[in-house]
């Protein structure tokens, strides 16, 4: 690894001091945007509007140039239009900016003039040691620093978002600020942003190797439409992924896409079968969706990894059940055969009538299944479990219309069920979690669409159990966890 790229990049992440080139008292400008953005989410180092236009930029006063300023800048936000970037670029050289990052527009994604704009700006940012981010990106944030470049007017802007483990980049603005937006949503953390934009000096390579060595960052989630340095990604990949994982949504994998992936950052997009190829061999999980990469990156996280195939599911619902077992065996996941002294200890639990079989199907005894879960877990022949419609009871939702009293009682039901649940269910589920170091994936079930999420639900998902709302998208992410398993025991 490049042992310089830390310490390179750490003004970008971590500066003592921001310049706003490009700040403004118009609040239809990305100037104003970005200045208020910082100022608003608690930026707590010096922040510096450069305008020729404003005296004062929200009561802060500005400076007609970053040479201006009476004291050091660590990172400039240029946000100007292209024409002026060059010189803007040559005065932060002068002023001794060691970091910038370019959100404005209309460099090399436009070809012709503005590919040799970009290309000057290059040239004086390499010969200056300015490292910057862009041009034609969001940019970047940093959660532990109150850091964000993305701006108020970004279609993603959303209020501080929660510090945690997630580490973002992304060579898509609006694909990375989506992911952003819809971890933000789920209540998810995050370490690091970066939008890289058309990396006209950092390239994805450098971001990579940054948050693979960044303390605060435990997965690396990426939007990848192609590598520029293939070579070192991998090398960088294969002695990250036994450490943390790598999640990676690599797109422009047929003809028309790597045609349109090339056409949108100038990447090397190459084929799918050796992109497939290369992450299996580095560790690296390649997922298909957008939301699979949030589903794994919380699961992988806070979730011991399988240690086989071998998958014992538990459900509510028969019909469910064999859904999630056809599921399982196109992602290549067995069924446990399951030990007679699991099937012993089921029979206390259930009905006589139940399947005595994996699936474990619970034939109805809802309060049962924590229990249940619980003893699956437990069974030597069981690398993980699949809990399909058996977490998160039923809130006591959809009862209008009912007699008065049918309803008071149901709902005082669901209420006692829900105590039961979150003081017994959960934390007995999460204890054997850890015991046992077996994963517990989940789909189906806890709160209905248009109600408010129980406090058991709640106190799952934040310890990584979340309850997917389709079987497929649970087998999905126990299957991505068991390839990843699978590479760490070959890799050991």
């Amino acid at each position: 690894m490049n042992s310089h790229i830390t310490e390179q990049l750490r003004p970008l992440f971590q500066p003592e001091s921001v310049a706003v080139i490009g700040a403004s008292n118009n609040p239809a400008k990305w100037g104003f945007g970005v200045f208020n953005d910082l100022m608003v989410k608690g930026f707590g180092g010096k922040l510096y509007p450069v305008t020729r236009s404003e005296k004062e930029v929200t009561g802060v006063t500005a400076y007609g140039n970053v040479k201006d300023i009476p004291d050091p800048v660590d990172l400039a936000i240029i946000v100007i239009p292209a024409q002026y970037v060059v010189e803007a670029m040559k005065d932060c050289v002068q002023k001794g900016v060691r970091a910038a990052v370019i959100i404005s527009a209309g460099f090399a994604e436009v070809g012709g003039q503005g590919k040799e704009l970009q290309n000057e700006v290059t040239r004086i940012a390499r010969e200056g040691g300015i490292r910057f981010v862009g041009p034609n990106c969001f940019g970047i944030v940093n959660t532990g620093a109150n850091l964000s470049s993305m701006g108020l007017l970004s279609p993603y802007s959303m209020p501080r978002v929660p510090k945690g483990p997630i580490g973002i980049i992304s060579q898509s603005g609006n694909a990375g600020g989506f992911v952003l937006q819809l971890g933000y949503q789920r209540g998810l953390g995050f370490s690091k942003f970066v939008s890289t934009g058309n990396e006209a000096d950092l390239h994805f390579e450098d971001y990579f190797e940054y948050l693979s060595n960044d303390p605060e960052t435990k997965v690396i989630v990426g939007y990848l439409e192609g590598l520029r340095e293939g070579r070192r990604f991998f090398e960088v990949a294969k002695q990250t992924t036994t450490k943390k994982p790598v999640v990676m949504l690599k797109v422009g994998r047929t003809e028309a896409g790597s045609k349109a992936a090339h056409s949108h950052t100038g990447s090397l997009v190459g084929s799918e079968s050796s992109y497939e190829a290369a992450f299996r061999q580095a560790g690296v999980i390649m997922v298909d969706e957008f939301e699979d990469l949030l589903d794994v990156a919380v699961s992988v996280i806070h979730q011991p990894i399988p240690k086989g195939n071998r998958i014992g599911v538990v459900t509510v619902a028969g019909g469910f059940g064999v859904m999630a077992v056809d599921w399982c065996e196109k992602r290549s996941l067995s069924l446990s055969q399951l030990t007679p002294e699991t099937i012993q200890k089921l029979d206390t639990w259930l009905p006589a009538h139940w399947s005595r079989s994996n699936p474990v199907d619970l034939v109805g005894t809802l309060e049962k299944s924590y229990g249940c879960i619980g003893t699956v877990l437990k069974d030597e022949n069981v690398d993980a479990v699949l809990a399909i419609s058996s977490l998160g009871f039923p809130v006591g939702a959809g009862l209008e219309g009912y007699p008065v009293e049918f309803r008071e009682r149901a709902q005082a039901y669901a209420q006692q069920m829900r105590h039961v649940e979150l003081t017994q269910g959960v934390a007995g589920l999460l204890e054997r979690i850890k015991r046992y170091q077996k994963p517990v994936i989940a789909g189906v079930g806890g709160s209905p669409p248009g109600t408010e999420e129980s406090e058991a639900v709640t106190a799952l998902r934040e310890n990584g159990v979340v309850i997917y709302p389709m079987a497929e998208r649970a087998v999905k992410v126990l299957s991505y966890m068991v390839q990843y398993g699978q590479y760490l025991e070959r890799a050991d």
